[in-house]
């Protein structure tokens, strides 16, 4: 470092240079800085360096999924996991968990149409790469990939038509000699047999190969007399659930040739379970529960409430936030 002392006309037009004024004397003291080039260079080198270096570390989240994006091709069969309304806008169980996993995957979708029969043997083809609601068995995992962490867990009843007066939910043996309908290949099928042995139940079970609404179709124009599907595809406005089944976890499963798909999904799927570990329960809240414990009134309770007559329900009134009344004004103020 040099120091040079000078009055400041003598100074004046210097540059690179920093002034000081002297405490003792009108004169300025100048530090010079001598510039050096080459570490100049040297240290914006190294910086631009540790930029392109860092740079991957701090970009967002979404760019990744931008950059790591692929087209999934997905089965959809319609039902309350898959759904389309009059103006081609979708939703649905399956949808909605679909949207959600492709926060973390990138993926995006293409969806093919069909019956969930169809699309099982469309997945174990390669014809696409990803299916909802599929129970695992140990026969599916020999064609089909499933994922550590299921979609949801569904309960499968035998169902009739609302005005079905035949069958009834007291006597098993009603079910005799009946046309039972169920989804070809599902594991539902399985369960109806193993529980109408247990209960000595002689029906007639039928597989279909059609989408859910030509089996309700098939239900109520007498072609089968009841139908067996998971609570989540039964329409509560021409259902009533008669008898439970059984009840399995269900899952997204991927085509068998695809396990970077898999560790995708599973990598996804565990994200939305840390970060809300109830994710299931409400879709499930949301999208398939329909019935209550008692979707039917019993022969008993019917004929309790023909000889009833109204019910009589007495409460405590001015008991906020509970129970109270809104009485009506008996006469209007004259304006």
């Amino acid at each position: 470092m040099q120091i040079t002392y000078g009055t400041g006309a003598e100074l004046k037009g210097r540059e690179n240079r920093l002034y000081k004024k002297s405490p003792n004397k009108m004169t300025w003291r100048m530090i010079m800085r001598k510039p050096n080039t080459v570490s100049h260079i040297i240290g914006f080198t190294v910086l631009l360096l540790f930029f392109f270096i860092a740079a991957p570390f701090f970009r967002p989240v979404t760019a990744k999924a931008e950059d790591s994006e692929k087209t999934v091709r997905v089965g959809w069969y319609e039902s309350s996991f898959n759904a389309t309304d009059s103006s081609g806008r979708r939703s649905g169980y399956a949808y909605e968990y679909q949207m959600k996993i492709a926060g973390y995957s990138g993926w995006k979708y293409s969806y093919v149409n069909g019956n969930w029969s169809d699309l099982m043997e469309m997945l174990i083809e390669g014809k696409i790469d990803l299916m909802s609601d599929v129970s695992y068995t140990e026969e599916r995992a020999k064609h089909m990939l499933f994922p550590e962490l299921p979609m949801g867990t569904e309960e499968y009843c035998v169902f009739i038509t609302t005005d079905n007066q035949e069958i009834s939910p007291e006597d098993y043996s009603s079910l005799n000699g009946k046309r039972v309908g169920v989804n070809k290949g599902s594991i539902q099928a399985g369960m109806f047999l193993r529980w109408a042995e247990a209960h000595q139940v002689r029906a007639e079970l039928t597989e279909l190969s059609c989408t859910e609404a030509e089996s309700l179709k098939m239900l109520e124009e007498g072609r089968l007399d009841a139908y067996v599907t998971p609570n989540a595809f039964a329409d509560p406005e021409r259902l009533v659930p008669v008898w439970k089944v059984g009840s399995s976890d269900y899952f997204f499963v991927v085509n068998k040739d695809q396990p970077d798909l898999l560790d995708e999904l599973n990598a996804a799927q565990s994200r939305i379970q840390d970060e809300n570990p109830y994710y299931n329960q409400l879709m499930f809240e949301k999208h398939v529960r329909r019935f209550g414990p008692n979707a039917f009134l019993s022969s008993a309770e019917v004929d309790y409430l023909a000889s009833h007559g109204a019910i009589r329900v007495g409460y405590q009134d001015n008991y906020l936030a509970f129970c109270s009344a809104i009485r009506r004004q008996e006469s209007l103020r004259e304006s």
